[in-house]
Parts: C-alpha cells; structure tokens; sequence
C-alpha cells in the first residue's frame, strides 16, 4: 500500500464543495498543536510561566495546560498592513519591525503597534533595514514570492527533452503561508530569466526545517559556465568552472543562511557577506554571465525554502571614498554610504564616526545600517513568537493574556509586550516531558490508569481529537463525566451540545462481556431510539413487553418504543453485521488558514482517521491547482500508511468497500422482498417482520407471545411460531410524522419532560448503547435516568464509548433501512 500511497496524486473538490461547516467555523479562530500531535480550536485565555489557559467551544471550563507537552499555537487570521520604517535585525536571530524614535550611546528606542515602545541595547543590534512602501528605482527582482517566479518563466521549446524535465521539476515548488516558493523534493529546481547589468547586489535567505540548508544558488542554468554558490558537505563554496572557493561552514544545528552578494562586472570581483555586513569572501577572477543567464535554485535537501531573495542595481562607489568594512556604516537612498553610527534625536538624525566626526542626515533618506564585527549568539530561548514577513522574537514566558504575550528576550533589559493582532505562531520550545495523568480529588479512574500503564483515551470532535483521560467523578460535584487532556492541570467538564466521541483505553479483561451474565440475558432490545439493550425477553400482550435488563429497572416498555428483538443469542447476534453500529472506517479532516471561495487556501495539514488511529499530511505536502485541492501522499507526506485495502476519497469520508457474501447478497434480496408491499395491500401494510434462523422472512403483525411461542398474525392468517427458531422479530413500519412537519413523533417518555437536562450516548464493551441523562457516579458505576426506562445503572469498568452531541454523527442505526416501501408501479405500453 505505502509503494502506491507514493505515486498516487490524489485531488479533492475543495472544503467548500464538500462541506465541512464545522471545520471550517473552527479554523477561523486559533489552533493548539501539542506535541504528539494534538490539535484544538479555540481561543488563549492567559496563563503564567508554565501554565496557559485555553478556551474551547468542546469545553465547559479553560483547559489549563503545561507548556512543556505544547507544541504551539497557530493564529489563523489574515496579517495587517505594516506602517513601521525599519526591519531590525538581533545578533540573537530575533527580528521585528519598528520605528526608531530615539538612541544614546547605549541603547536604541523603538515604537511599533506590535510591541508599543522599547528600549534595545545597540551591542544587540546588528542590521536596521528601511521598509520600503514602494519599489527602490534601483530594483530588479524580487523572488521570495513564487507568483514572480511563475509568472516570468522564459518560454521554452516544448520539443527539448531537457526543458521538458526542468518544467516537470519546477511543479515541484509551491507557495507556503506566506506565498515564499518551497519544495520537500529532493533535486527540485526553479529559474527565471534576467539579464545582469554590470554591478548588482542580491540579498538571499534559504531556510530548511529539518537540517541545514542544502542547494545550489547560480547566476544562471548552464552550471558550468554560471557563477554559482553551493553546499558541499557542510561547506558553502563558490564555484565557476574549476575556480572554487569556501565561504562559510554550516552547523549542524542551523535551519538558515543569510547572505549578501555583490558583483562588478568590470573588476570581475564578487563579494559576499552575511546579514551584518561582515565579509566573508572576496572571489576575484569572475567572468560574467552569459549562457541563459538569470536566477537558478536547487534543493539539494529535505526541505528548501527561499525566504527571501531581492535583486538590486549597485551604484558605484565614488572613486575618492574608502570604506573600512570592519566599522558600523550607514547607507543611503543616493548610494552614499557613510561611515559611522546612526544616532536619532527628535525626528532628526545624524552618523557619528569613530574619531567623534559628526555628519546629520536625513533619516527617511536612509536605507539600511549596519554594526559589523559583532558575533552573533545561539539564542536558547523557551518561547518563539513568528510574525508574517520573518519576523521571530524569542524569550522566556513572563505573563499570558488573551490579546498578548511578555517575553523576558535577549536583545532588552525589560520584558517585550507581544502582539497577537496578526501573529502567525506561538511556539513552546521546551523539551517534551511525560505528564503525569493524576487527580488528587474525584478522578478514581485516572489514578487507575496510571497505576495500571493503560495508553490514554481518545476525544474526537469535528476535525481531529485529543489524547487524555476520562474522569469519572464521585458524588457531590459538579459533572460526573469529565476529560483530562495530556498536560492538563485539572479536569474540566464537556460541552453536551457539540459532537465529539471519547473512546477509553481499556483493560482487555474488560472488553469482554463480563459485567453481567450473558445466560440471564441472552437477548438484544433495539429501540427506535438506537439503543441496544441485554435482556431477558419474558412476554407481550401486543402493546406492552416484559423483560428484563442488567442496567435497567424498568421491567415494561410499550412496544412503540422498540425498533426490534433480537431472540437469538447474544454472542451471534453482536458477531452479525446489520445488528451492529456502522461506524466509517476512514474520515477526513482539514486545517486551513484561510478559505476564499477556493483561492489562496492555505492548508496546514489534512488528517486521515482510521477507526481510533490518526495518519497526519503535512501542509507541505498539499497545494491548491485550479480551485481543486491536491494531496501529494508520499513518505513525507504521510507519516504512516493506513492498512491495507482500496482506499477512496469521497465527500467527507475515506472508506473501505465492503467485502460481500454471496449468503449476504441472498439475504438482501430477501429482505428487499419482504420490505416491498404489493399495491393491493399498500392501505393495510405490515408492522413486523419475523426472521426465523434459517433466514426466512414473513411479514404481518405481532400480537402477542409468552416463553414458549410467539403469535404472528401474516396474510390474515394467525400462526404460533415456536420462540427458539426465531431469529428477531423488526418493526418496520414508517416513523410517525408530525402534521406538515418533516419531525418524527418523538418516543413515549416514562419521565415529565423537565426531567431532563442533557443526554449522551453511552456504548459498552459488550455493544449495548443506552442514551440517559448522567446525574452521579456512586460505587464505581455511573447513574443517570432515561426518557424512555427511567434509572439506568452502568459499570464504569463496561464503558467503551461515550458519544456527545448528534447520534446521526457516530453510528447509523443497524435496522435504520427495515421500513415498508410500496412497489413500483407498472409501466404500461400504448400498442403502435
């Protein structure tokens, strides 16, 4: 299967065809990602230094989780326009863009909507870049945006093998959340045509997620002849013909480079320099370009990412003026570049050499300055903090609120307010611990848990699920069903008015039938409701049936409350297909950033849930062609292939066809002869039909039975059919309706209609599922009452799943299909 899963392109109609309300609601909000892989809606409610507090619409109560099991929190809202001046750069990694109000000697002042005002260390500070509001005359390019790639590729003959190939591997390439070009394939490339004047500059930043950048950069697609700068082993070099020379080596821990690069065409000198203006190489020797010149990258890794990449003309510098690299320098829109510090005092500016010469300048004429000679530091901090554009600041977590984060960083002595208006991500960088799942009050069933090593249980809900525990509280508080998720402080109680499903992890002695004694109640209740129930069947006089039932009280239930009975064993009848719960095998869930009627639809990763077990793609492994969304299923893609079988994408679901018998295709057509009511009997048609064990069916009305045999009134003839050869007997009858309304009439209560708060569904290990109201767990069993039977009693040890919100959602009804449907009517021929 995985050998397929790898070739297979598989394509999507997008969410909006599908439907996906729910999901697409949720994402319109924030996102929690734990770090196994956990994810859920909802909305920050602060937090402290190792704790933050989390709103969801699943949950009652804040979710207050540990940091450390936290992976991050990704903010799904469109970004804001950026009014600031400058993009500044931290000898730490950190960036942020601001405007400069103020400086010393010591420290600069910055103001920015993100962050308010802060004062930063100049020794901090490395690069100050001018965010321009519209394109330099001097530039040319700017390709850390795939469309400018795409939109001005070079025609190409279409009957060269060699330019078939490169168009096939540019399709490789895709936008990430940010429209920057990014491939996962390996030898991928991507080129765009340009003429090179005689002196230019170009600013590159490659990143990689999983390793340090590998690639090939070039001044045009002839490899040999081209300028080009590559990673040999762990060593930048730049290459030209057999002219090679080192740069820089990577460490195994750097995800990015940096670069500046300079040429002039007339010295043949190319010079490239990091962020801070530092010079790494002087490469003389370099001819032009000429072969089918232009911008040309390689991945060569993993993953490869242009983050950024600008073109620009270089203006020559004037004959007289000698530059010493080694010292801060100032640049400015004229291609003056002066030497010294940058200082601003009240709007106005002015560089301050070394030797105390002072020169003023106007500050928006400004481009760029920089402070060389400063070596940056690993920053090793808990909390990363991503805005769009590459913006990163990281620090330790001082205080939580709902609208902002304080980072204590390394660049300033006070801590950084922090945004979340248009953040992109919060990350928790914290190294992974195994949270202990306890409770020191109620939660019994936690202890247990960990006591007895058992994996967590399973919440799922509309677009993913969450690993936990379910709490099973004791008398006196507040809700006797709570969730615990991984990481989680304290319990907090379940929202009853959405849909999700907890599956608990069991022991395998209790997934057996074993809560009661399957000789007492070897019979099976199937209410209209979808109920099933162990019973003892005793008798029914027609409108009434008495029973008995381990879980139960009531010992008579009116027979308009019941879909079917079940009277062969209990074990076969649980083993039988169409007397069981359908649940889909496969389904679909999607996280996007945004949708917008199909176009710039950023997905962040699709699940596949297979039963109870979850195989995540990756965003990166997913593009959106022509308003159609394609999933590339490959081995980074798809972290772990489901199991075998034809797996087929359909509206909302991933599903297995069923394998059919021959015995199973009999007894459908049996059964489609049973249900069908010929026209002379469509004013009077049957109520029940019994199944005897054989399979045979007969249909009419059952009027009464005792333990011995059963009265079954077929074709106006009454019959007494012996109790052990029947099968079941189905109510098939149409619902009753409400008059002109599409409602079904609901069941015969037992109980005032205030009675009530909110009911779940409940299913045991042995596959009865009762629906009631949950009031208290008392002596290890959890009690509630029913509309239908009144007080129900559950053995917590028997509980498999507990269903919350819409039935329809979970499971379909085993004799949801056995309803009276009258036959087609003849067609009549006209004679010619």
């Amino acid at each position: 299967m995985q050998r397929h899963l790898k070739k297979i392109l598989i394509t999507v109609a997008i969410l909006t065809v599908l439907g996906f309300p729910t999901a697409q609601a949720e994402e319109s909000g924030l996102l929690l990602h734990w770090k196994n892989g956990d994810m859920l809606p909802g909305q920050l409610n602060g937090g402290g230094s190792g704790a933050i507090h989390w709103a969801s619409p699943y949950f009652l109560d804040d979710l207050v989780l540990d940091v450390n099991v936290l992976d991050s929190v990704a903010f799904l809202k469109p970004s804001v326009l950026i009014t600031e001046a400058f993009r500044v750069d931290a000898i730490s990694g950190d960036v942020w863009m601001a405007d400069l109000i103020d400086s010393d000697d010591d420290t600069f002042l910055f103001f920015s909507k993100r962050h308010g005002q802060f004062r930063v260390k100049r020794s901090a500070i490395h690069r100050l870049d001018r965010l321009e509001r519209q394109e330099r005359h001097d530039f040319l390019f700017d390709g850390s945006q795939l469309a400018n790639w795409q939109s001005s590729k070079a025609k190409r003959d279409m009957t060269d093998p060699a330019s078939l190939v490169l168009d096939r591997m540019r399709s490789n390439w895709y936008s990430d959340a940010e429209g920057h070009p990014r491939t996962n394939v390996a030898r991928a490339q991507i080129f765009h045509a340009l003429n090179w004047p005689q002196r230019f500059e170009i600013e590159l930043e490659l990143t990689s997620d999983a390793q340090p950048p590998n690639f090939t950069f070039a001044f045009g697609e002839d490899l040999y002849q081209a300028v080009r700068l590559a990673i040999w082993k762990n060593e930048l070099v730049a290459v030209q013909g057999t002219l090679f020379k080192s740069v820089l080596v990577l460490q195994p821990e750097q995800r990015n480079i940096r670069l500046r690069l300079a040429y002039d065409e007339s010295t043949g000198v190319l010079t490239v320099s990091d962020f801070a203006e530092n010079l790494l190489l002087r490469l003389e020797g370099i001819e032009p370009t000429t072969e089918r010149p232009g911008l040309y990258i390689q991945n060569r890794g993993e993953d490869l990412t242009v983050r950024r990449l600008r073109v620009y003309h270089q203006f020559a510098q004037p004959a007289a003026q000698q530059l010493d690299l080694s010292k801060p320098r100032v640049y400015m829109r004229n291609g003056e570049v002066i030497q010294g510090k940058l200082f601003v005092q009240k709007d106005n500016g002015y560089v301050l050499d070394t030797d105390g010469t002072r020169r003023d300048v106007d500050l928006l004429q400004v481009t760029r300055a920089v402070q060389p000679g400063i070596p940056l530091i690993t920053s090793d901090q808990p909390i990363t903090l991503e805005y769009p554009g590459g913006v990163v600041l990281r620090g330790k977590l001082v205080q939580v609120n709902p609208d902002s984060v304080l980072l204590q960083t390394a660049f300033a002595d006070e801590p950084i307010t922090c945004s979340f208006v248009d953040a992109s991500r919060l990350r928790f960088e914290t190294e992974p611990t195994t949270p202990l799942i306890r409770e020191d009050k109620g939660g019994l069933n936690e202890i247990r848990a960990e006591k007895e090593g058992l994996e967590e249980d399973k919440l799922f809900y509309a677009s993913s699920s969450l690993r936990g525990r379910v709490v099973f509280n004791g008398k006196g508080t507040s809700s006797p069903i709570q969730w615990k998720s991984v990481g989680a402080l304290k319990p907090v109680r379940l929202a009853k008015n959405q849909t999700t499903r907890i599956k608990r992890s069991l022991q395998p002695a209790s997934e057996a039938s074993g809560h009661f004694d399957t000789a007492q109640f070897p019979h099976t209740l199937h209410l209209q409701s979808g109920e099933i129930l162990p019973c003892q069947i005793i008798s029914s006089d027609g409108t009434m049936l008495s029973f008995q039932s381990p879980f139960i009280s009531v010992q008579r239930m009116d027979l308009t409350n019941l879909k079917a009975l079940e009277f062969s064993e209990r074990t076969h009848a649980i083993n039988r297909n169409e007397t069981r719960p359908k649940e889909d095998k496969y389904s679909l869930s999607f996280t996007t950033t945004k949708w917008n009627n199909g176009e710039d639809a950023k997905i962040q990763q699709i699940v596949v849930h297979e039963g109870d077990n979850k195989f995540v793609i990756d965003g990166d492994n997913i593009k959106v062609i022509d308003g159609k969304m394609v999933l590339t299923i490959n081995g980074g893609g798809l972290k772990q292939p489901p199991a075998q079988g034809w797996i087929e994408f359909g509206p909302g679901a991933l599903s297995v066809p069923p394998r059919r018998s021959k015995q199973n295709d009999e007894m459908d057509l049996n059964l489609e002869r049973a249900l069908t009511v010929p026209n002379f009997s469509r004013d009077t048609p049957p109520h029940h039909i019994l199944m005897a064990n054989n399979g045979d069916m007969k249909r009419g009305k059952l009027l009464s039975f005792n333990g011995q045999a059963i009265q079954f009134d077929s074709k106006l003839r009454r019959s007494s059919v012996p109790m052990d050869r029947v099968a079941r007997i189905v109510n098939v009858s149409k619902p009753e309706m409400r008059p002109d309304e599409n409602e079904v009439l609901p069941f015969k209560s037992v109980l005032p209609d205030n009675a009530l708060k909110e009911q779940i569904y409940v299913k045991l290990t042995d596959g009865s599922i009762l629906v009631f109201d949950p009031l208290e767990v008392r002596d290890d069993k959890l009690l509630g009452r029913s509309p239908i039977y009144g007080a129900v009693s559950v053995p917590i040890e028997s509980i498999e799943s507990l269903y919350f919100g819409q039935k329809t959602k979970f499971f379909k009804d085993a004799f949801e299909e056995w309803v009276v449907r009258p036959a087609k009517e003849p067609t009549s021929r006209n004679n010619p």
